[in-house]
C-alpha cells in the first residue's frame, strides 16, 4: 500500500481536464453503460484512483471502489506487476497488459487477461482504462488440449485423425514410424495409399462408424514406405469438428502376433489332415476288412450254423456303421482333399451332406481360372468359412435354400453363399455365437476380407425374408508373403 501511494503523491493534483473526465464518468447514464460490459471494467485517473467501475469486489460496491486506489483491487502478489503496467502505459502511450493468476477463496487458480488502454485528450493521457477477462475456463481447456496432446505424442500405438475423404490430418510419431515415414510426410496423404480394406472406398467404412462416438474395430494389410507390409489392429471413432466429420484411428502391428496364430492354425490343420488320413486310410480300412472276413464268414455260417446267422449279420451291420462314422470324422477333420478333387468337390460333398442334415434346398457353383492351384491352406479356410455361412444360415436365418459359389480369376478367388432366410440383425456382425468373428478371422489370416450383406439379388423377394449374402475375397497369397515373394526375385535379378 506504501508503495501505491509513494506514485500517487508524487503525481500533481487533478486538472480541469481530468475533473471534467470525472464528472462525465461519475454520471449514472455513463454508470449504466459501464455495467453493461460483461468484462470487469474500470477507469483510473493519472494518480492511480478509480473514477469510476462497472461492478463491485467482494464488499464494496461499484460506486464504494470510487476513489480508491488501484492497488486496493488486486491482490498483494500482483501490486507490483500492476503498477508496472499502469506507469508504462501512462508513460509510452501504447497499449499494454499481463495475465494474471489468482488464487480463489475455494482454492482453484483463477486466470486473468488484464489489457491497460490511454484515455486522451486533445494528445494528452488523463486517464487509463482497465478491462479484465476473466480466461480460467479457457485456460483449462487449452491446458488440458496440451496434456492430451504430449499423451498422444507419447503414446506407443499409432494415432491418426482422418477426415470424411480419407486424408490424413493430424499424426503422432508412433504412427509415422509404423509405415516408415519422416514426421510430418503423411499429412495430406489418404488413408488408401496406406492400407486398402477398408480405406480406399469411404463410402464402405464410414457408415460403420457413423454414430458419433462409436468405436469399431478395424484390421488391415499396411503398407510402408519402403512397400513392406505388417498387419494392422485398430479401433477407428467418429468424432465432429466444426460441423465436420472426422475418424480418429488408433493403431497397433500386430504382424508378429499374426505370424503366430497363422502357424498355429497351420499346425492344427496339419495334425487334422494327418489323423483324417490315419482314420481314412489306417482304421477305416481295418474296419472295411473286418466287414468283408464277416461278409464271408457269414456265407459259410449260412448252411453249417445258420442259427447264429443273425448275429453274425448284426455285426456286420455295426462295423459298415463305423466304417461310415469313420469316414465322416475323417471328413470332417480333413475336409478338402487337393489330391481328389479339392475344394470344388468339398463345397459340393459340404451342400449334399447340409442338404440331407438340415432338409434344406443347398446347390454349389464353382468356376476356378486361377494362375496356380489353391494352397491347402487357402482351401481349408474356405471350406471352413463356407461351413460356418451355410450353419448360420440355417440356423440363425431360417433359411429354406441356399447357394454356395466359388468363383477364381487369375490371383483371386471369391467364395459366395447366399440364402432366402430371413436376414441378418444389424446388430449380429459384432454379436458373439455366430461364428462372424472366426470367418472374419479366417478371412484375414489369408490377407482377404469377408463382408456380411443383407439381402441381395438372388434373396427372396418376400419383405419378411430378405436374405443374406456372405462374400469372402482372398488372394492366392496374403500380401506379405506376396511382397517376400517380390522381394526375393528382385534380389534374385
Amino acid at each position: 500500500m506504501n508503495t501505491a501511494k509513494t506514485y500517487d503523491l508524487a503525481l500533481a493534483g487533478p486538472s480541469p481536464v481530468e475533473t471534467g473526465l470525472r464528472t462525465t464518468l461519475q454520471t449514472d447514464t455513463m454508470r449504466q453503460l459501464v455495467g453493461a460490459v460483461g468484462e470487469f471494467v474500470f477507469v483510473v485517473d493519472r494518480g492511480l484512483r478509480v473514477i469510476v467501475a462497472n461492478r463491485g469486489i467482494g464488499e464494496r460496491s461499484a460506486k464504494q471502489l470510487e476513489g480508491a486506489l488501484v492497488t486496493d483491487l488486486f491482490p498483494q502478489s500482483l501490486h507490483a506487476r500492476a503498477l508496472s503496467t499502469l506507469h508504462r502505459v501512462l508513460a509510452n502511450g501504447q497499449v499494454d497488459g499481463y495475465v494474471a493468476e489468482i488464487e480463489g477463496n475455494d482454492g482453484q487458480s483463477r486466470h486473468f487477461d488484464v489489457r491497460v488502454s490511454p484515455i486522451r485528450d486533445e494528445q494528452k493521457i488523463v486517464a487509463l482504462a482497465v478491462v479484465t477477462t476473466e480466461t480460467t475456463e479457457q485456460v483449462r481447456a487449452e491446458r488440458a488440449i496440451a496434456t492430451q496432446a504430449r499423451m498422444i505424442e507419447s503414446m506407443l500405438e499409432g494415432v491418426a485423425v482422418i477426415n470424411e475423404q480419407g486424408v490424413i490430418e493430424i499424426t503422432n510419431p508412433a504412427f509415422d514410424m509404423l509405415f516408415s515415414y519422416r514426421r510430418g510426410e503423411l499429412i495430406g496423404r489418404n488413408m488408401a495409399q496406406l492400407a486398402g480394406w477398408p480405406f480406399e472406398q469411404p463410402e464402405r467404412w464410414q457408415p460403420l462408424s457413423v454414430e458419433q462416438g462409436r468405436s469399431m474395430q478395424v484390421e488391415f494389410d499396411g503398407r510402408r514406405a519402403d512397400d513392406t507390409h505388417f498387419a494392422a489392429l485398430g479401433v477407428l471413432s467418429r468424432f465432429e469438428v466444426a460441423g465436420r466429420n472426422h475418424s480418429l484411428l488408433v493403431l497397433q502391428d500386430v504382424s508378429e502376433r499374426k505370424q503366430l496364430e497363422r502357424a498355429i492354425l497351420q499346425a492344427v490343420s496339419r495334425e487334422q489332415y494327418r489323423i483324417g488320413n490315419d482314420l481314412h486310410d489306417g482304421l477305416g480300412q481295418e474296419l472295411t476288412g473286418i466287414a468283408l472276413m464277416l461278409r464271408g464268414l457269414a456265407g459259410r455260417l449260412t448252411t453249417e450254423y445258420p442259427t447264429i446267422l443273425p448275429e453274425i449279420e448284426g455285426i456286420t451291420r455295426l462295423v459298415n456303421s463305423s466304417i461310415e462314422s469313420t469316414r465322416a470324422l475323417a471328413r470332417g477333420l480333413s475336409p478338402v482333399n487337393l489330391e481328389r478333387g479339392g475344394l470344388s468337390d468339398a463345397l459340393e460333398g459340404l451342400a449334399m451332406h447340409a442338404q440331407e442334415l438340415y432338409g434344406v434346398d443347398v446347390t454349389c457353383t464353382h468356376r476356378v481360372k486361377t494362375i496356380r492351384p489353391l494352397s491347402t491352406e487357402l482351401a481349408n479356410h474356405l471350406y471352413r468359412i463356407a461351413q460356418e455361412a451355410v450353419r448360420n444360415a440355417v440356423r440363425h436365418g431360417q433359411a429354406r435354400s441356399i447357394r454356395l459359389h466359388l468363383h477364381g480369376a487369375r490371383a483371386k478367388v471369391r467364395l459366395t453363399v447366399t440364402d432366402d432366410g430371413i436376414g441378418m440383425p444389424a446388430d449380429a456382425v459384432d454379436a458373439a455365437g455366430m461364428g462372424l468373428k472366426i470367418m472374419r478371422y479366417r478371412a484375414r489370416i489369408l490377407g482377404g476380407e469377408v463382408r456380411f450383406e443383407r439381402g441381395g439379388p438372388d434373396s427372396s423377394s418376400e419383405q419378411s425374408r430378405p436374405g443374406t449374402r456372405i462374400v469372402c475375397e482372398c488372394p492366392l497369397e496374403p500380401a506379405a508373403d506376396a511382397a517376400k515373394a517380390r522381394r526375393s526375385r528382385k534380389r534374385a535379378s
